[in-house]
């Protein structure tokens, strides 16, 4: 009997069928990751994506409205990298106050939203990891005021900056020749410009002040003595370096402060009457920023701009120019310093605004329309101001004149005991909620009077305060350790008008 073997099957088909599930496998994961890809690059249609930062602030997963406005709350005070000019072992740092610097926000916003959207697939997927993984930081350009920069850099210059003078005789004393010193605004201008954009705020940069050095003339065979302003005719140069304004002095003025003996001496009393009618000029008062809060978002935005102030140190000046006086010199540097606002606008983060601390309204519907309008005028004076710690809230010197000029109409007014028709009434409407909101939050009222008798708008007696400008005034003091920013919130249309204190709400129980 023949025996039949049947063929031993073949292992090929058995490799096909692994390779196949592998090919299988692969194909699927691929359309998984086009998939996930594709619902990843759908949740995000019109959200930048997950994981960017602008400035160390997260904004992935955001609108760029929400974005903005995230931004806008947390990097308004974005800092200024840190870069000084520097001369002769002096050194003079820029502040963002200096040079009017602001984050571009909104460029940063949109470089953030557009990252992974290049249109080049390999690119975009990159970037989209990166940012998944927390690599994707951007740092948002600075806006810089040139023409600011410029004074800031022309005020150093000013300092700086001196004539050649040649070598001389003071009395028995020979005083040598000095080389001048010019310095190049615009060549330092440019190169601050390059160090700010290219600093980062973690990094530190000295720019050299540009400066030439001029020779100074040749001595005359005989040395002259010094002309004094008793015989010069040349005015004497006043210079204020923060302000950059140049002032004269004129013989004649020179004349008259100087007694002609030998050697000359200055009237100290008509050299101090004179540099104080110069600071009457120079003078200005520091400018407290207001600011606005959102209640929903916690930030903190500016409606007006702080700016610093100046002010002359007439002692210090006095002396200046008396030096120069007795020398024969051709100009003097006035004392002046910087005076800083209490409410500075850079600080924002520092004022620890972050919530609602007190809310009071009073009622006036009913009102006629000038009384109305002079509530409205009134409330308005109050948008943004802010209040430091420990400082005095003063209404009239936030209202000041209420006067038709300041846009107030006539109507009702309490005159003691008595109703009469006078310019601004209403205005007690506001100081009023004032008082309300700030009893409510438990500030210490520091000066307060109630009205001649009861009146219904203003509601139970006691609850009243009363001003007249400028004598009769109602005050309070913030005694938190934060900035307290007031919101005034008129509805016309109703007879409400709501005032809110933001701050740090004190541990306390009213």
């Amino acid at each position: 009997m023949q025996r039949v073997y049947a063929p031993t099957p073949k292992a090929e088909p058995i490799r096909r069928t692994a390779f196949d599930m592998l090919a299988l496998f692969l194909l699927l994961s691929f359309f998984a990751v086009i998939a996930m890809a594709a619902l990843w690059g759908f949740w995000h249609t019109s959200r930048i994506f997950t994981g960017v930062t602008v400035g160390g602030v997260p904004i992935g997963g955001m609108t760029r409205a929400e974005a903005f406005r995230q931004l806008n709350g947390e990097l308004y005070d974005f800092p200024l990298p840190p870069v000084s000019i520097v001369y002769n072992g002096k050194q003079w740092p820029l502040e963002t106050t200096q040079v009017n610097a602001q984050a571009d926000l909104l460029g940063a916003v949109n470089k953030a939203y557009l990252l992974g959207r290049s249109g080049n697939l390999p690119q975009d997927l990159a970037d989209q990891i990166a940012a998944a993984l927390g690599r994707a930081e951007i740092t948002p350009q600075l806006v810089i005021d040139s023409d600011a920069l410029r004074n800031a850099v022309e005020r150093i210059a000013a300092g700086v900056a001196r004539p050649a003078t040649a070598e001389r005789r003071l009395g028995d004393v020979v005083v040598p020749a000095v080389d001048g010193v010019t310095v190049d605004v615009d060549a330092t201008l440019q190169a601050v410009l390059s160090s700010l954009r290219a600093t980062s705020v973690h990094d530190m940069a000295q720019v050299p002040l540009v400066t030439q050095s001029t020779a100074a003339p040749a001595a005359p065979a005989v040395l002259a003595p010094v002309e004094t302003s008793s015989s010069r005719q040349q005015p004497l140069l006043l210079r204020d370096p923060l302000s950059g304004l140049d002032l004269a002095l004129t013989p004649a003025d020179m004349r008259g402060m100087l007694a002609v003996v030998d050697p000359p001496t200055v009237d100290e009393a008509k050299l101090t009457a004179y540099v104080e009618g110069l600071a009457a000029q120079i003078d200005r008062p520091a400018r407290d920023a207001r600011l606005r809060f959102n209640p929903a978002t916690g930030g903190v935005t500016v409606l007006s701009p702080s700016a610093a102030g100046r002010a002359v140190d007439v002692a210090a000046s006095v002396a200046a120019v008396r030096d120069a006086l007795l020398t024969g010199a051709t100009e003097a540097q006035l004392a002046v310093t910087a005076v800083a606002p209490e409410v500075d606008m850079n600080r924002i983060a520092e004022m620890g605004i972050r919530e609602l601390v007190a809310s009071g309204s009073t009622y006036f519907a009913g009102s006629s329309a000038s009384r109305v309008r002079n509530v409205e005028v009134a409330a308005e004076q109050f948008d943004g101001v802010v209040i430091p710690p420990n400082g005095i809230f003063s209404f009239n010197d936030i209202v000041r004149d209420v006067s038709s000029a300041n846009g107030f109409e006539d109507s009702l007014v309490i005159w003691g005991d008595r109703t009469a028709v006078g310019v601004g009434g209403g205005v007690c409407q506001v100081s009023t909620t004032v008082f309300r909101t700030a009893y409510e939050g438990g500030f210490p009222i520091v000066q307060r009077y109630n009205h001649g008798y009861v009146v219904d708008w203003y509601g139970e007696p006691g609850m009243d305060a009363t001003i007249y400008t400028p004598t009769v005034d109602f005050q309070f003091r913030n005694d938190t350790d934060a900035y307290l920013l007031i919101e005034p919130v008129v509805d016309s249309a109703n007879g409400v008008i709501t005032f809110n204190f933001y701050g740090t709400a004190p541990d306390r129980v009213v």
